[in-house]
């Protein structure tokens, strides 16, 4: 995209309401900033919003996104050398997929890769507004040294935040066990095998 688009888009983001991120995530279970982008991407429209989401998170997962995921299990991984060890909860719909041997390899997993790499969020979405601002003053300190307009240093900037906390946030990792996808990705395919929403909750890092 040449930097004349970029500018519109910016324009466009600023166009969305909150009340319109709020009705697609409701629809989708999608993230802040996903939906954000996809209501971008495509100009507001919400048909062409949906699509955009569903073919990024995939269409069996932006389905069963809704549904309610009351079992689960907590798994935990700890280290050949006894000094790093993660828990995480790992929510599905039903005991049945709980009890399922592969399920528990999946939250295996996952708290292998917490472990591994250490995210200290579950979604960017998820990083506290306090620690959003210093590091968002941090890379305009640093980009107003490029003597660029406004518009590009914004981009810029929302560009730098958007790598910053998602080499941070679990979801948005690459997958310590294939690095060619993300950990995101990696619960979307779960979803679709085992034909139940699956989600994250809380998760803890131990390391001596």
């Amino acid at each position: 995209m040449s930097w004349v688009g970029r500018p519109l888009i910016l324009l466009i983001s600023f166009m969305i309401s909150a009340q319109e991120i709020k009705d697609l995530r409701e629809r989708t279970g999608a993230g802040i900033s996903d939906v954000k982008r996809a209501l971008e991407e495509s100009g507001g429209d919400h048909a062409k919003a949906f699509a955009w989401l569903e073919h990024k998170l995939g269409s069996a997962a932006i389905k069963k996104a809704s549904r309610a995921t009351g079992a689960g299990l907590v798994d935990s991984y700890i280290h050949s050398n006894g000094r790093v060890g993660a828990m995480v909860e790992v929510f599905c719909e039903t005991d049945f997929v709980a009890r399922n041997p592969t399920f528990r390899e999946f939250a295996h997993s996952i708290a292998l890769h917490i472990a591994a790499m250490n995210p200290l969020y579950l979604t960017p979405d998820a990083v506290p507004d306090t620690i959003r601002r210093v590091e968002k003053d941090r890379f305009a300190e640093e980009t107003a040294k490029l003597n660029k307009p406004d518009a590009i240093v914004a981009e810029i900037i929302t560009g730098k935040l958007a790598s910053h906390f998602g080499a941070l946030s679990l979801m948005t990792q690459p997958f310590v066990k294939d690095q060619e996808r993300t950990v995101g990705e990696f619960v979307n395919e779960a979803i679709g095998r085992f034909g139940e929403n699956i989600k994250i909750g809380s998760f803890i890092r131990f390391e001596v």
